[in-house]
């Protein structure tokens, strides 16, 4: 316990080593531990799983704002991001290589509707707001798993190294709009593909517990590292970290609790006039359960509640986010 222990303590100190965290607007994920499911992984395995966020809350530091006091302190004619709706398909294969290395290959595709506007006067005035409706491939996520340490019936800790690779769609239809007589232009970091490789670094810690019908703690930090991608536009540095337990009371029934950290680093664009993000951190909590189908099959569902959030500049978030999905294994 007291490796646990060091590890809990690691997690907000690891948040710190990457840049000021802060939102991608329209890019906002859900920050939930994979491997605490209930899934028994095979030497293969795939999961299907669909993720929906609403990006409609007004935020500027560690409250709620409104667009009245956005636009009161809004760059003249400048972007003053107002809503976006993201739902996302990801498909995920695992293949364990040998028996301490493992590679995990996500491929999501993403609809989003996004929403924005030139603050020209300092009211609202919706002649000024410009809405994107597309959708399209996203970006490659390819991750390796190494077992760096395990004992039998005690706790394993998992290394894992990866990258994001740019293969997502990187431009849509009318993406740059003339809002009168200025460009309204729809930023690379809300598009489905940032066109930048990206960098991927992190560990997993799982603690078997004595207790009857419990499911092991597992604790998990994953930082990106970003490089620039479309019109050399470069996506703030990101890192997730959370902790995960459960609870069996059926043997096709896992009640599933965590405690989930985001934060994104500052977005940096070419282009002066084009929106670059505000620096965000956020905490949730991710109640969810998990039904085993069959030995092979399991469905699980999350539902993700922020309770805590602090931004840079103003900005928009999603008070909430959910998960569903399916994890199918075979193989020994």
């Amino acid at each position: 316990m007291r490796v646990l222990r060091m590890l809990v303590a690691a997690i907000p100190l690891a948040a710190l080593i990457v840049p000021a965290a802060r939102a991608n607007c329209g890019a906002e994920g859900c920050p939930f531990v994979r491997d605490a499911f209930g899934a028994t992984r095979g030497r293969y395995s795939f999961d299907l799983r669909f993720q929906g966020v609403t990006q409609d809350d007004l935020w500027n530091g560690t409250s709620s704002t409104t667009i009245d006091d956005i636009l009161a302190g809004a760059e003249r004619h400048g972007e003053v991001e107002l809503f976006t709706k993201t739902e996302t398909w990801t498909a995920e294969g695992h293949a364990m290589l040998m028996p301490s290395l493992r590679l995990i290959a996500s491929l999501p595709y993403i609809h989003r509707e996004h929403q924005h506007m030139l603050a020209h006067i300092p009211v609202y005035d919706p002649r000024f707001v410009n809405t994107w409706n597309f959708e399209g491939l996203g970006d490659m996520v390819l991750l390796a798993q190494y077992r760096a340490y395990t004992r039998a019936g005690g706790p394993s800790l998992e290394l894992q190294g990866g990258v994001k690779l740019p293969t997502g769609r990187t431009h849509v239809p009318d993406e740059t709009k003339d809002n009168f007589g200025f460009e309204s232009t729809l930023e690379p970091s809300v598009r489905p593909g940032t066109g930048s490789t990206d960098w991927l670094t992190g560990l997993s810690y799982v603690q078997p517990l004595p207790w009857t019908n419990a499911t092991p703690i597992t604790a998990s930090v994953l930082a990106k590292w970003t490089g620039k991608g479309t019109d050399d536009f470069e996506v703030g540095d990101e890192i997730q970290a959370g902790i995960s337990g459960g609870y069996t009371p059926k043997p096709w029934l896992t009640l599933i609790a965590q405690v989930n950290y985001s934060g994104h680093g500052r977005d940096v664009s070419a282009d002066e006039t084009e929106a670059a993000h505000t620096a965000m951190q956020s905490l949730y909590v991710t109640p969810g359960a998990s039904l085993r189908l069959s030995p092979a099959l399991i469905l699980y569902g999350i539902y993700q509640q922020r309770v805590w959030a602090h931004s840079e500049e103003p900005t928009v978030i999603g008070a909430n986010h959910f998960v569903i999905g399916t994890t199918y294994s075979l193989g020994h």
